[in-house]
């Protein structure tokens, strides 16, 4: 595969992909709606996969929504979250009529109401709840404490004054998000209850007779990636997630609810590979190393450039031979001029060479969309993905040139001056 695209590459795996999801779906309460987070990975084919079956769109910027749209997603099928949305993204989101945007400041509410005047429509709103404590289980905290996401929930009482004076802005329901990577269903569990309790004093407060017509649970269920890590117990997860809402549906401000999982990582990671051709071994001073044609610039979700705090060996194997013994460690490094590009040191495997592919799994979320794709102005990544024993190419590497694309020379002769 490696020898018929050029490294590095991605390779998605679509009919993997579509197990994931239907196993998921099948196991959730009809009332549940799985929203398909486009950050984890916006490839317009993994969008359009998950569209196909029937998911919504959770998205967090222009060009996300951009990309949701050139999927087939139907604007009713898009919920937009995200704490620094630009007044230009926000009257692109209201002209595509999109099912909710999730407002997180009551700066954002009072933009939003502007522009909604302005372009005589009603702007469809969902209050972004920092919740008082996190209760989510997960390292990389995202709610509870003081947060750039989402009004706290001390402030709830007046966002749902605002908008039921405003009359342009129409109060849909709530969204809470407070963490990812969560692999414990308790704490995860934990997280549902609280959303329902705060969704519970948010029907309240806005004195709606049918009750709230969304209630997004967030999301943030995770994979394990290092042998110390167990899998979450999605079969717990779901039975007690579809007990609770079962429950919450008898109450009359859940009875007309549509509840909203959003999820990224656990749907797609898994589905991904990440191939990179070794171009150099070298030894100094007693150490090994595999230097290879994609690093950080290419996969910093492998190489450990996401914000981790503690630095662990990403999982990583020949892609071919992987029955050869292991005798030899090495250090594998990637191509930039950075002590920061390497996937760890201490890899146990069989003796490599120049021009062998390595394999790295678990890279369908968070690879080529959270690197640094312009440090050091290296080609992108090329994309493919495989089903039913085809294999397509779905985005191009890009030459060298591309990097060139949109820019000009300063013109000394004169421009445009500033004062």
């Amino acid at each position: 595969m490696g020898r018929r695209f050029e490294t590095p590459l991605y390779v998605y795996d679509l009919d993997r992909l579509t197990d994931t999801y239907q196993r998921l779906r099948k196991s959730l309460h009809d009332d549940i709606h799985l929203y398909y987070s486009l950050k984890a990975n916006p490839a317009l084919s993994i969008c359009a996969a998950y569209r196909e079956m029937g998911a919504g769109a959770e998205i967090a910027s222009r060009g996300e929504l951009e990309t949701a749209l050139g999927a087939g997603f139907c604007g009713d099928r898009i919920i937009f979250a995200g704490p620094g949305k630009r007044e230009d993204e926000l009257e692109t989101a209201l002209r595509s009529d999109i099912l909710s945007i999730n407002v997180e400041s009551l700066d954002e509410l009072s933009a939003l109401g502007q522009i909604a005047a302005r372009l005589n429509k009603q702007a469809n709103v969902c209050l972004r709840i920092n919740p008082k404590k996190n209760v989510s289980g997960s390292h990389l905290q995202m709610g509870g404490g003081a947060s750039p996401f989402g009004l706290d929930e001390e402030m709830l009482a007046e966002a749902v004054n605002f908008i039921r004076t405003s009359r342009r802005l129409v109060f849909r329901g709530i969204h809470i998000y407070v963490g990812n990577q969560i692999l414990d269903s308790e704490p995860a569990i934990r997280n549902i209850e609280n959303t329902l309790a705060i969704a519970r004093r948010a029907a309240g407060a806005a004195l709606l007779e049918n009750g709230l017509e969304l209630v997004n649970l967030g999301g943030g269920l995770g994979i394990p990636y290092y042998p110390h890590q167990q899998p979450l117990d999605m079969d717990l997860f779901t039975r007690e997630l579809n007990r609770r809402i079962e429950s919450a549906k008898n109450e009359p401000c859940f009875r007309q609810t549509t509840f909203i999982l959003e999820l990224g990582r656990y749907l797609v990671a898994a589905c991904g590979v990440f191939l990179t051709r070794i171009v150099s071994i070298k030894e100094s001073r007693g150490k090994r190393f595999a230097v290879v044609d994609g690093g950080m610039n290419a996969n910093s979700m492998a190489t450990g450039n996401l914000g981790q705090k503690i630095r662990r060996k990403f999982p990583i194997c020949p892609a071919v031979g992987m029955d050869r013994p292991d005798t030899e460690l090495y250090d594998i490094v990637g191509p930039l001029c950075t002590p920061m590009d390497t996937y760890g040191s201490g890899y146990q495997g069989p003796p490599l060479a120049k021009g062998e592919i390595l394999c790295v799994p678990l890279s369908g979320a968070y690879g080529r969309t959270a690197s640094p794709t312009g440090f050091l102005s290296h080609p992108g990544c090329l994309e493919a993905a495989a089903s039913a024993g085809d294999i397509q190419c779905i985005r191009s590497r890009g030459d060298t040139e591309d990097i060139l694309a949109g820019q000009s020379l300063f013109d000394k002769r004169g421009g445009i001056h500033s004062t």
